[in-house]
């Protein structure tokens, strides 16, 4: 099995440079890849109530304070300053320390937008989510290709209910990462709930509570799961979900966690059928974590062979002569409307040097087309991995390509 980093150089996705240590410089293969999952993941979320948002990337270091990241995560956070005065020459500029911090994790600017105006009980339980550019300060030693990041992207989530709306936000949660782990190749995944740690905010009362609500909530449907102390965020305790790859290895991926707390410190509020202010509960969910790191993992489980519904080329189109080339060309625009992600090779070099280039950057579907192809409407399917090839006619491939996507 091959570790990701070489499978990105051979497939042409992504490197990474020595002076933006922890953070991926994407190709326009990578990028397709990235955005692939961001699509599907943006319907999954769509298709289960969340509406997207975007927050800004630097918040002041007042908002960070008030959440507790300053004293608890200020180590982590990437610190910038600002421009006091503008005098007439730029060298002269004035910077003032600590004013501001990269984001590391996106739930104060939803509790921000949440607060933007009055709530009411009508809209609960609101779902916000945003692909989140995250920042986190970590120590160059700990940095590993796309599995530990300085910059990354979270599918960021969160919910704002009430306590009895827990349960079915949990219920939920789980549904979406069987859904999506299944899609992506991964069968197996296992549960932890994390508890209390040492350093943590608010009360031994608010943290009974939440960790009781979670537990009941994971036992009611039915989940079996292991319980770990002092692993809980600062603000709540999470329920974990690590995959197992196809080597056996397992990863922490997705998350839930249940916050009494935050809503507290910002004084969260929304009117209830009673015209009284009652606090929400806050649930922190992602499903994936970092889409990097995810594409990491993705990619070493796959030894890059992906899922035709995510590969960043799913066919290649080959002809074998010049006189194929015009029918190459029009399979390739009649894919190109379906939404299908191909190129074409109808350069001037033998097919099977076009089948070992396109192979080698593991593209599963290639279409070879000659002049006998060509008279009679068809191609010749190779995938992936395989010796053989299938004829077929145009329509017959484009009908098995519209079942490649994973049904929502």
């Amino acid at each position: 099995m091959a570790d990701h980093r070489e499978l990105a150089k051979n497939m042409d996705l992504f490197h990474f440079e020595e002076h933006s240590p922890g953070m991926v410089f994407w190709h326009p293969q990578g990028l397709r890849l990235f955005r692939s999952i961001e699509d599907f993941m943006r319907q999954v979320y769509q298709n289960s109530g969340f509406e997207e948002v975007r927050s800004p990337i630097a918040l002041n270091r007042s908002l960070w304070e008030k959440s507790k990241h300053w004293e608890k995560f200020r180590q982590g956070m990437f610190v910038v300053g600002s421009v006091e005065a503008e005098q007439d020459n730029e060298s002269d500029l004035s910077i003032i320390s600590s004013d501001y911090a990269l984001k590391p994790m996106s739930c104060p600017a939803h509790i921000a937008i949440y607060q933007s105006r009055k709530r009411s009980y009508r809209e609960n339980p609101m779902r916000l989510m945003e692909f989140g550019i995250c920042h986190r300060n970590e120590l160059s030693g700990t940095l590993s290709g796309c599995m530990r990041l300085r910059q990354f992207v979270q599918d960021d989530a969160h919910i704002f209910c009430r306590e009895s709306d827990v349960q079915s936000g949990v219920s939920n949660f789980l549904k979406m990462v069987k859904l999506v782990y299944s899609a992506f190749g991964y069968e197996e995944f296992s549960l932890q709930i994390s508890l209390r740690p040492g350093q943590r905010l608010g009360s031994d009362e608010l943290w009974d509570k939440a960790e009781s609500v979670l537990i009941k909530a994971v036992e009611s449907l039915g989940h079996n799961y292991n319980l770990a102390a002092n692993e809980g965020a600062f603000y709540g305790p999470k329920l974990e979900i690590s995959l197992q790859d196809r080597l056996g290895r397992s990863w922490q991926c997705g998350t839930i966690q249940v916050d009494f707390n935050l809503p507290q410190v910002f004084e969260l509020g929304f009117v209830n059928e009673s015209g009284e202010l009652e606090r929400p509960v806050m649930l922190h969910q992602a499903i994936l974590g970092s889409l990097e790191r995810w594409i990491g993992i993705l990619l070493e489980h796959h030894n890059g062979a992906l899922p035709v519904w995510v590969a960043p080329t799913q066919v290649a189109v080959a002809s074998i002569s010049d006189k194929a080339s015009p029918w190459a060309e029009k399979i390739v625009s009649r894919l190109k409307r379906m939404g299908i992600r191909v190129e074409l090779h109808n350069q001037d070099r033998t097919i099977s040097k076009k089948i070992r280039e396109i192979s080698k950057r593991k593209v599963p579907l290639i279409a070879i087309v000659g002049e006998q192809e060509a008279s009679n409407q068809s191609l010749n399917l190779r995938c992936l991995g395989a010796r053989e090839q299938e004829e077929m006619s145009l329509v017959q491939f484009e009908e098995k390509l519209a079942d490649i996507f994973p049904a929502f």
